[in-house]
Order: C-alpha cells, then structure tokens, then sequence
C-alpha cells in the first residue's frame, strides 16, 4: 500500500503543476505579444522622429516631409512647440472613435535637435494596428490590444468590425489589479473562457489580452494527466505479467555452462551458446561471470587493434593538439589542448570542447563531419577559429581519419589542429581588399557587381529597387585647391555621410575618382527613391572642415528605378547612368531619372 500512496501523491503534484504551467502560458503569451506591440509602437515612433528631424531641420519646405509623414499614417503632421516634461514619445488611447468603421490614435514625439520643437500626428489606428503581428496564434486561441479605456484597438480575428468598441470582459479585467495577471470568464454563448492579459510599455494603460476556451485550456493538463495514468496501469499490469511468467521458470542443464566454458577457453570471438533460465540465483552469478569474461577478453583484442591503427592514422597528419572522439563528435581524449585553449581537459571531453569554438564555425566543423560519414571518407578536414588561452580567437585546421572497427564500420574519429591563423588572417584582408575600395573602405565595382547577382536570384525576385549613380560636383576643384590629401580626406566624409543616411539593408558603393554608386532595396514606392536622392543632395552640399578648411562641393544623381528579376544589370547601369548625365546637364546639384519628358525628368533638390 505505502508504494501505492507514494504513487497517487506522484500523480496529484504532476496534475497541480501541469494546471499551473497550462494557465501561466496564457500570461507567457500575453507578455511576448506585448513586447512585440512595444516593439511595433517604437519603431513607428522612431520614424516619427526622423521625419520630424528632416521637417525641423529645412528651414525652406518642412511640409513636403511632413506630407510623408501624414501620408504614410493616414493622418495629420504638425510641428508643435515640445512640452518641457516631454522627454520621449507618447501615444493616446482612441479618439474620434466610431464603432466598427474608425478611430484615431494621436502620437507626440519630441525632435533631439535642439530647436524645442516635437511632432503631433493624429493617425488612423488602423495604420498603426496593420504593423502589430501577433506572431503564430494556436487554433481557438483570441488574442486583442485593447487600450486603457477598454476599447478594442485590434485583435486576431474580426479586427474591422470590433474596431473602438468596449471590451466586454474589461471590468474583470480590472477587478484583477495588476499588470499582469489571468481571469475566467463566460462567453455570450456561455461557454467558460480563460484570459490570460498583460500591459504593454510606454502606454497609455494598453493591454494585450489572450483568450481560450477553458476546456481547451485544462485539455492541455487533464490529457497528459489521463495518459500516465494509463500508462502507470499498464505498467503495473506488465509488472505482475512478467513476476508470473519468472517464477515458472526452471533450472536449465548444467552442460550449457561447460559448453560456454570451453568457448571462452578457445578465446572464439564468437557469441556464447545460450544460456537457459534459471531459478537458482548461483547459476545466473555464473552466466554473468562468464559473459563478462568473454567480453573483456574481446574488448581487449579490440582496444589493441584500435591502438595500433590510431597512433599510425595520428603519425600521418602531425600535431599541435591530438584528439579522438567518437563517431558523434564527442571527445574520447585531447592532449596539448588544455595548453592550448585554457580549458581543462576533462572540461573539453564529450562536447564540452564545443565552448571555445567560434559558434559561426561550428556548422563548418558539424558539416564536415557530416560529409565524411556520408561519402565514407577516410580523412576530414576544416578551418575554424578556437579561441585560446590568452582570450583571442585563432584560426586551426581540423584534421582528423577515420579509424574503423573490425568490421570496417566507423569507429571513432582521431586527428590534430593546426595553427593557421596568419595564413588566414593575411587570406582574409587579401579577400577585403579585393571587394573594398582602399581609400574609403566602400564596397567597390567588383562588390557591386556581386550585390547585383545576389539580387538578381529567383527568390529574390519581385522587389522595387532603385541603383543611384553619384557624381560630385566642384570635386576636382577642390582636389586642386586645396590638394590630393584633402581631397582623399573629402572622400572619406562623403563615403561617411552617405552611410549614415542609407539603411543597413543598403548598399554604397566607390566606382572610382568622384563617382559613387547607391543601391536601394526593397521599399514600397518610387517616391522612397526620390527622398532618399533629395537628401544626398542635401547632406553632399552641406559644407565640408577638412583640415581646418571648410570645402563647398555638390552632386548630380541619377535614378534607375527597377524591379528584380525583370532587368539585365547592364541596362540598369545604362538607365542610371544617362539619368546622371540628365541631371548634370541640367545644372548640377540635382537628382534627375532617365526619362524623355524634360519637366518631370529632372527636379532641383
């Protein structure tokens, strides 16, 4: 009985646990779905911000950017005096609500400048709402933003026609008094649902809350709970089953042991002849004896024939640091590597040495391990960095053979690493310096021309692009005013200002002398391409302190928008090209694109 008891508190605890790992999930889930509303919110307002940068920064026509602003959030931009308690953005609770058909959410975001002056954006919510992803939701999972009043500003399913009505469960909600926390509720059907909700950063009371029906939720303990249940029942029953089955058992002869004796006496490596059942425990002592015996004995002739084959495999391939490991990877032994890298050696065996490699080789090291299995290869190698005891990653190779079994199956894996990090290193910076301008460390042609392949790949076809040709205007007279080093110096900052203005999924790129090249990739309009040429013509006219003299240059770009997969690269660079000679002749200091029509084709910056 005690066992028995033992049991059903086993199984009572499991239940009480799983019950409160189903209901925390629901919490779990609310808390990452706020986070990501978070995220969505910030990085709405960081580009509020930018926007309202540019639109503060031009003294001549801050509407245009404000335009793209209220454009882009279907609403409303204004430059307004900031708050002096108004040290990061705020977003309200819905305004101008109408159930069902519309709302407005209104944003404040102070502008870092200097001048004191914020932007206010009075935004549809659904443009805001459309960039919140919910990530994957499970099936009859409901999951809704609601904001502090407890009106709905979006949710996972029938978003439209919820939009700015009052959440019916909100007063339960409230009643919990916490940030975060669960509630049980009845649905208009009256089925039973559980909510799990938590409030969502830099807010003003927003919370996402996360819904399923309560027999959903406890299936996902009371089912578990059902099967090892079953499980512990026929458990007992196989239990008593095989008792019954043992005590029947007899005595077998004693020739099967005399047989097995003489087995093992002829060192065979051959399986012993069966031993029969027995009831008597002396005998089973015996069988236990004998099989032990005749597997160390095999095992012995075995190690010795290992041994001989490994050291031979290790003399062939030299070594700072000699290891052996098994056909999973797993260290057996290491020698010179606690020298080496710092760490103890019995810290490195089985995948611990995995920690004081570079978690970017590692795929290397697993894939050509991999291939050697597959192709049954007899020798692997590869290049990783490892890093030592002085705290400093260096380049090895990893050679390693094979060693096999007395069948000619893998056995284990023994090889060596080599110090390669100079040759590397120097390979490295050879291979920089062939995709990378020496004087501004831009991509260069050859770099360029590689982007363009990469683009250019079935799976990335499809996307609005645009590749923008750069010429300075007044460069050469600058370069000989001023002189050749001040001109290198200029074209250093320019490679810098254009970087700083770009996306990280850009490309700028130095063609040579005072040309420059922009790829833009993946926007949602032709008007992106237009922004973004406005400010290089902005940002490169904006003078220049080059040792200790201020320089005024200029630059005429030109525009080839395109979309990938649907031009060859040599008429792109065509298109762009003439577009800049377009923008040139028309007076510099402009951006221009490759079009006939005279008034539309070129538009001062």
């Amino acid at each position: 009985m005690p066992p028995l008891s033992l049991l059903a508190l086993v199984v009572v605890r499991t239940a009480e646990t799983d019950k409160v790992a189903a209901q925390t999930t629901l919490i779990d889930n609310a808390k990452v779905i706020a986070s990501m509303v978070h995220g969505a919110l910030l990085s709405d307002a960081q580009t509020m911000e930018t926007i309202g940068g540019y639109a503060s920064s031009s003294a001549d026509d801050p509407e245009t950017e404000l335009a793209l602003a209220s454009k882009h959030f279907r609403g409303e931009a204004t430059l307004v005096p900031a708050d002096a308690a108004l040290d990061h953005w705020t977003v309200s609770n819905l305004v101008d609500i109408r159930p069902g058909e519309s709302a407005r959410l209104v944003f404040n975001v102070p502008i870092k400048d200097g001048k004191g002056e914020a932007l206010k954006l009075t935004a549809d919510s659904t443009a805001v709402s459309n960039k919140i992803s919910f990530g994957k939701i499970e099936n009859q999972t409901l999951v809704a933003v609601v904001d502090g009043n407890g009106n709905m500003i979006t949710r996972s399913a029938a978003a439209a026609e919820n939009l700015g009505k009052r959440v019916p469960t909100w007063e339960a909600l409230l009643e919990v008094g916490a940030p975060t926390g669960r509630f049980d509720a009845v649905a208009f059907d009256g089925t039973p649902i559980s909510f799990g909700f938590a409030s969502i950063e830099g807010t003003p009371g927003w919370v996402v809350v996360v819904g399923m029906p309560k027999a959903v939720l406890d299936g996902r303990w009371q089912n578990p709970l059902k099967a090892f249940g079953i499980g512990v029942l026929v458990a007992l029953i196989v239990a008593v089953l095989l008792a019954f089955i043992l005590s029947r058992k007899i005595t077998g002869p004693i020739e099967a042991m005399v047989a097995r004796s003489h087995a093992i006496g002829r060192d065979s490596k051959s399986a012993l002849p069966d031993a029969p059942d027995a009831i008597v425990q002396e005998l089973h002592t015996l069988y236990r004896a004998q099989m032990n015996s005749h597997e160390r004995l095999i095992q012995r002739g075995n190690e010795l024939e290992l041994s001989s084959k490994r050291y031979r495999a290790v003399s062939k391939v030299g070594a700072m640091v000699t290891w052996r490991a098994d056909v999973h990877g797993n260290a057996i032994d290491v020698e010179g590597w606690e020298e080496f890298t710092g760490q103890r050696t019995v810290a490195a065996l089985g995948r611990g040495w995995v920690e004081q490699v570079h978690p970017e080789d590692m795929p290397v090291l697993n894939e050509a391990l991999a291939l050697a299995a597959q192709t049954r290869a007899p020798t692997v190698t590869a290049e990783a960095r490892v890093k030592n005891k002085n705290q400093k990653w260096i380049w090895v190779n990893f050679r390693g053979a094979v060693i096999t079994d007395t069948e000619g199956e893998p056995a284990e894996w023994v090889g060596t690493l080599e110090d390669i990090d100079d040759r590397k290193r120097l390979q490295l910076r050879i291979s920089h310096m062939a995709y990378h301008d020496a004087l501004t460390g831009l991509p260069n042609r050859v770099r360029l021309a590689e982007h363009f392949e990469q683009m250019q790949l079935p799976q990335n076809a499809g996307h609005a692009c645009a590749l923008l040709y750069i010429d300075l205007d007044k460069f050469k007279q600058a370069n000989d005013t001023f002189g050749h080093a001040a001109g290198d110096a200029l074209l250093k900052d320019v490679g810098a200002r254009l970087n700083n203005i770009l996306r990280e999924t850009d490309l700028v790129a130095r063609l040579g002398g005072d040309e420059f090249a922009v790829v833009l990739s993946h926007f949602e309009n032709v008007e992106y391409s237009t922004m973004v040429a406005t400010r290089i013509v902005k940002t490169l006219s904006t003078p220049f302190e080059i040792e200790g003299n201020t320089i005024q240059i200029g630059a005429s770009v030109g525009i080839a928008v395109f979309t990938t997969g649907q031009v060859s690269i040599e008429r792109l660079q065509f298109e762009a090209d003439r577009a800049l000679y377009r923008a040139k002749s028309g007076g510099r200091n402009r951006w221009s694109f490759d079009t006939s029509e005279d008034d539309d084709g070129q538009i001062r910056a």
